[in-house]
């Protein structure tokens, strides 16, 4: 039976209905026909993907990458960068309507790297082959490149042999200069290849989190500042895109502002900011990315930072002095109840809440919006050719100036 698109949702995939029932259907643009395969049939809803295309899309071209249709990594590769920048823009407004979200204007900053801009992968290795799973299965895809990875790591892809892994996994990450941290994952202990070495910028081998060679970090350098980042801290994946938004969000702090950051990593937005504002106060569960966070201030000659190591949910009760704004960068999973519920009953001036998951970010908004309103929301493509988007949205509080 043939299904006529009808939009997309915010995991990307097209949007139908049969028979009274919605349809979720992989691989398909709006507006043309398909044939599916159920994947999954519930009472309410089904899902699929797409089996053939009777009617095609004027955007459908040939996709950039050839895993595309396999590992579901790059779902908007099929169009071009300019079309997949309006689907995404579409995808967050129908989100936003359904809820009852009202926002001005929606802005899109996109990236001027569509391919080659991501500074970190994760990979499996199986039977001496590299690739990916399959979305949301563990059907193996062997690989021989990525071409949304930087440059430094698609060189390191032609030679994976020289790592001599059979099975297990692999996360490469690279900085600023082309310095990589591979972080192995498996039964086999590597072998520190001599050529391997000579060809590449090895900043650091971590096998089975121990380190084997050189270094378990690297430093990164962001505009004029530099940073400490351990093998298994956050930071954002597009050095560009992560530098624009530091960059926009300066303007909402003044010199009398004491700021939460919350989920702040390695201290990337709290050292940004430090020269703005009077005091910034940082908060990371991961206790490696904290110790990272507090070089990082020193690094920087940045004074007025204190980090702090636990869960914000835990932690931000516990500091002996209060900010009037925050800045927020939560996991794909968003902010816990306990955060919803301190910045509920402990309103700031103003919120800064970056989020990568704009399902998540619409749901805490949704239970915020008694307490502030919507200043701002703008999409920052850290993500091309995904179907992933970097949302910043201000928030302000309702009773005015705390």
């Amino acid at each position: 039976m043939s299904l006529k698109i009808e939009k997309l949702d915010y995991e990307g995939r097209g949007i139908a209905h049969q028979d009274g029932k919605i349809c979720f259907i992989k691989n398909a643009l709006p507006e043309e026909i398909v044939t599916m395969e159920i994947t999954a049939d519930k009472k309410s809803f089904s899902e699929g993907k797409t089996t053939s295309i009777i009617k095609k899309s004027p955007l459908r071209k040939e996709a950039v990458c050839p895993y595309a249709n396999q590992c579901g990594g790059c779902v908007f590769s099929c169009v071009s960068y300019e079309d997949s920048l309006n689907l995404k823009k579409e995808i967050l407004k129908d989100l936003l309507a359904y809820n009852k979200i009202q926002v001005a204007k929606v802005n899109l900053i996109p990236s001027s790297k569509s391919l080659g801009y991501r500074n970190k992968i994760t990979l499996k290795i199986k039977d001496e082959q590299f690739g990916y799973y399959a979305e949301e299965t563990h059907d193996f895809i062997p690989i021989k490149n990525c071409v949304i990875a930087a440059r430094s790591i698609q060189n390191l892809l032609q030679d994976f042999h020289l790592l001599h892994l059979k099975n297990g996994s692999l996360t490469i990450r690279s900085n600023y200069n082309d310095e990589l941290l591979l972080i192995i994952d498996s039964d086999e202990k590597p072998k520190i290849d001599r050529l391997l070495v000579e060809k590449h910028k090895i900043a650091g081998i971590i096998w089975n989190q121990k380190c084997v060679y050189n270094s378990p970090f690297f430093i990164e350098k962001m505009e004029q500042n530099l940073y400490k980042v351990h093998a298994d801290s956050f930071f954002q994946i597009n050095r560009e895109i992560a530098s624009k938004i530091a960059s926009d969000i300066t303007k909402y702090f003044s010199e009398e502002d004491i700021v939460y950051d919350l989920y702040c990593g390695v201290g990337y937005f709290s050292v940004k900011i430090a020269s703005k504002v009077k005091q910034v106060i940082g908060i990371e569960s991961n206790t490696k990315a904290i110790l990272d966070a507090t070089y990082n201030a020193s690094l920087n000659g940045v004074s007025n930072c204190s980090f702090h190591a636990g869960k914000v949910e835990v932690v931000i009760d516990k500091i002996p002095f209060h900010g009037n704004k925050a800045i927020i960068d939560p996991p794909r999973s968003g902010l816990k109840k306990n955060v919803i519920k301190y910045l509920q009953e402990h309103p700031l001036q103003q919120i800064v809440y970056i989020s990568c998951n704009p399902q998540t970010l619409v749901r805490d908004i949704l239970k915020l919006q008694k307490i502030y309103t919507i200043s701002s929301l703008d999409i920052y493509d850290m993500f091309p050719f995904t179907k992933h988007m970097e949302c910043v949205c201000v928030l302000n509080s309702k009773k005015g100036e705390i």
